[in-house]
């Protein structure tokens, strides 16, 4: 076997010997303040100086790559508004070309004659992903990470919070590129909670590798707050107010020095919302049940940032980092009930509160020792803790035929606690100048531990504890991984494959009144499963890319979805998890194709994934009580195209489009549920094959007097589900932004036309039931943000007390 593994790896990565590495990389800088400088352009010419078909521009940290450039002599041009123009030679002779610091030299007469201020693109594209710049987003001004999520192409937030990916709820979220504490069960509350204003930008990462987990079959999307390393200090204050109520006040500060960099940042937001409901339930012998509702909420919390990094040498860094939130929420919810079914009441007049406290944390210590640029080991440990103490209450009023009534009223408390450590080493070595090896280890142990006690009666003033309701579920999830990936470019060709063993060990326990831990059996479950990926990009004439990726990934169970206690804090509507839940495996396959003009950009992406044991909410009804599980029902291939344009017209309009184009196929399925009277339910499902679209277009103009207008347009179509589906549904979103020197001002307006709505249709042996639900509506949200600081070049001995070169070539650091 040993010889066999050999033989394929020497035939896969043999070839590359064939070829030629070819990739110019550098950094643009600003002469006078020493800061990177973002969205500058670079065009390759040939040595003529006759521009070509190639080019990029830089990211936030002033770099920039060409990639794939065949062997000979160019120029690299460097030019940005404002800015004299740089040009650098370089040759490609079978390696890369690295040309290390370009300082931008500021061109005061052209700086005098710019009165439009140039808009930047929020999206750009690099190798595995999808990056959202969000200071580039007019309408992201005093959001939160929930509502900026919803302006991304391809992402959508439903009316919980919950967050999906190309119409797929298995999505895994990071903060920084670690879980950060986050899970399925808090991760809405915790989203809603992070101010936009502390992130940077946010990466969509589709398809990843074997580097990084494999949790989420849809893939990841990857929150990364702000922290820079501009010599200096500098920050920015922001406060904001919206016609709900609500409002934010912020402030950012960064500092850094030869030695030590640091960020620190705290924001107090202010949330008011008003949501609702309405539900028809039709039943197959003309019944009905039938329900209108409304729920407003409001709630207060503060999230803060701190952290720094030691340059202990030039090739030793420790960091020591962490954010924080806590706060409080509270709401109510009228909701009224009539019914015509025999037996049953009348009207049903619904009533319950509730309020909750959100406290949380992560931590996390690194250290960093590179031998070279491309050649380092990166370690770090993050300790997490997230939770809270919540409660809430249930009162009906129920009216039966007879003009009998029926009280009942209900309270819960429940003590929400999470807690986590992850350790990550990470190895890079550049081993050759076509490859390179990337190796490491990821553990991850977490522990929920979350009591919950209800008291039953008629009244608040006669309730008493209900024993029979009091459920204490301890959940355990320890995860080991170890993952290798080769990759490097040759040529024309890039490629990488890896592979990611992981093994995972679930330990849970569900205590009733008076029980202790002692007293009940784990309920254990141990995994072990290997995830391969594979990577192949070809780089085609003018400018063209075509890349093709595998991934293997998964969807795991989470704590509330294995707890077999009933929630029965709607009595009409009981939802509990399934222990013997299993997780679901997905094979993912993408073939992409990108193609770039001068001021125009078309990606293509083409993807099939497959699943199997698929994760799935069934409803389903004993009586008149609907009951809400998991089960592990039917497979699923989906498969659909992405298409993404964007667009540069007149230099003023940026826009960018995105087509999601997908099919949607579930097998035949059928599975019996228990039901609490000891009814065996039985429910089946048809095969069934849908298909659905959507696009999102987000447009930017820059406009004279220094403002910038952005506008988001978003329409979903229908999608089938296992039980039913979810309807179609568009909205609109709309910023403008004035700018003052260092002041600037923001009006936007969120859901302009008031059509945020999420309906959906689910369908029994003999009834089928339509639901809409809301939240929020048209909110119109003023912010002000001033920016400060004292940014500062970094002097060395070259360049330290010389003029400003305005020659053309000015500085180069190599």
């Amino acid at each position: 076997m040993k010889f066999k593994a050999l033989f394929i790896s020497a035939t896969i990565l043999f070839p590359g010997l064939l070829f030629a590495k070819g990739n110019i990389t550098g950094k643009v800088v600003n002469k006078s303040t020493g800061e990177p400088m973002d969205f500058v352009t670079i065009q390759l010419m040939d040595s003529n100086g006759k521009p070509l078909p190639i080019g990029t521009s830089t990211d936030e940290n002033g770099e920039f790559i060409i990639t794939n450039v065949k062997d000979g002599k160019y120029i690299v041009k460097v030019s940005n508004i404002g800015s004299v123009d740089q040009e650098r030679p370089v040759e490609i002779a079978g390696n890369n070309a690295e040309i290390g610091n370009i300082i931008l030299v500021d061109d005061a007469k052209l700086l005098q004659e710019v009165v439009v201020e140039g808009i930047r693109s929020q999206m750009r594209f690099e190798l595995d992903r999808k990056v959202f710049s969000v200071d580039a987003s007019v309408t992201a001004a005093g959001t939160s990470a929930s509502e900026l999520l919803e302006s991304i192409p391809s992402v959508e937030v439903d009316q919980d919070g919950e967050v999906s990916l190309r119409g797929n709820s298995s999505v895994t979220i990071w903060i920084n590129g670690k879980e950060s504490g986050l899970t399925a069960d808090n991760r809405a509350q915790i989203l809603e909670q992070i101010p936009a204003e502390t992130i940077d930008r946010i990466e969509v990462i589709t398809n990843p590798s074997a580097k990084y987990s494999p949790e989420g079959t849809a893939g990841i999307i990857n929150i990364i707050l702000k922290k820079d390393r501009r010599a200096g200090y500098y920050g920015s204050a922001e406060i904001s107010a919206d016609s709900r109520g609500g409002g934010n006040a912020g402030v950012n500060i960064n500092y850094s020095s030869g030695k030590f960099d640091a960020f620190a940042g705290l924001g107090f937001r202010m949330r008011r919302n008003k949501g609702g409901s309405r539900m028809k339930r039709e039943f197959s012998d003309g019944t009905y049940t039938n329900s209108e509702g409304e729920s407003p909420n409001r709630g207060n919390n503060v999230f803060f940032r701190l952290g720094g990094t030691y340059h202990m040498t030039d090739k030793d860094d420790i960091s020591l980092n962490g954010f924080g939130m806590f706060g409080h929420n509270k709401s109510h919810s009228t909701t009224d009930y009539v019914s015509n079914v025999p037996g049953n009441w009348l009207t049903n007049h619904n009533y319950s509160r509730r309020r909750g406290d959100m406290r949380g944390m992560h931590a996390e210590l690194g250290y960093t020792h590179k031998w070279t640029d491309t050649h380092l080991i990166d370690i770090t440990g993050s300790f997490n803790h997230w939770g809270g103490p919540n409660w809430n209450s249930y009162e009906q009023d129920m009216l039966y035929p007879d003009n009998e009534k029926d009280l009942l009223y209900q309270e819960q408390t429940m003590d929400m606690g999470s807690k986590s450590w992850e350790v990550k080493a990470d190895y890079t070595n550049q081993l050759t100048p076509w490859l390179k090896l990337e190796t490491g280890y990821n553990g991850n142990f977490s522990k929920e531990d979350t009591p919950t006690d209800t008291y039953t009666g008629t009244t608040p003033d006669d309730i008493i504890q209900d024993t029979k309701l009091y459920n204490r579920f301890i959940y355990k999830n320890n995860i080991n991984a170890l993952y290798a990936t080769l990759g490097g470019t040759v040529k024309k060709f890039s490629f990488s494959a890896g592979l990611r063993a992981e093994q995972w060990n679930i330990r849970t326990r569900s205590l009733a009144y008076g029980v202790t831990e002692s007293m009940v059996p784990e309920f254990k479950k141990n995994n072990f499963a290997l995830f391969p990926s594979a990577f192949l990009s070809l780089s085609l004439p003018y400018d063209n890319e075509m890349q093709i990726n595998y991934t293997r990934r998964l969807r795991r169970p989470w704590g509330g979805q294995l707890n077999s206690f009933h929630d029965i804090s709607d009595p009409t509507n009981i939802s509990y998890g399934n222990p013997e839940l299993q997780p679901q495996y997905s094979n993912s396959f993408e073939l992409n194709y990108l193609k770039t003009w001068t001021w125009h950009m078309i990606s293509v992406s083409a993807y099939l994934r497959t699943t199997s044991d698929m994760m799935n909410r069934i409803s389903f009804l004993d009586g008149d009580v609907m009951y809400s599980t998991w089960a592990n029902v039917a497979d699923e291939t989906n498969s659909g195209c992405e298409i993404v344009l964007k667009d540069n017209f007149f230099k003023i309009i940026d826009l960018t489009t995105t087509v999601n184009l997908y099919n949607n196929h579930i097998s035949a399925w059928k599975y019996n549920f228990l039901a609490d009277s000891g009814n065996i339910v039985p429910l089946s499902g048809d095969k069934q094959d849908s298909f659905a679209w959507s696009i999102r277009a987000m447009a930017g103009f820059k406009l004279p007097w220094s403002l910038s207008l952005q506008a988001t347009g978003n329409y979903n179509s229908k999608m089938l589900s296992a039980q039913g589906s979810r309807q179609g549904g568009w909205s609109v979103d709309l910023g403008v932004r004035k700018n003052f020197g260092n002041w600037s001002v923001a009006l936007n307006c969120r859901d302009l036309f008031d059509s945020r709505r999420f309906k959906s249709t689910t369908t029994g042996p003999d009834y089928t039931q339509f639901n809409e639900r809301w939240r929020g509506g048209r909110t119109l949200r003023l912010t002000i943000k001033y920016s400060f600081g004292n940014m500062k070049q970094k002097q060395n001995k070259n360049t330290e007390g010389e003029p400003s070169d305005a020659s053309g070539y000015g500085d180069m650091d190599m």
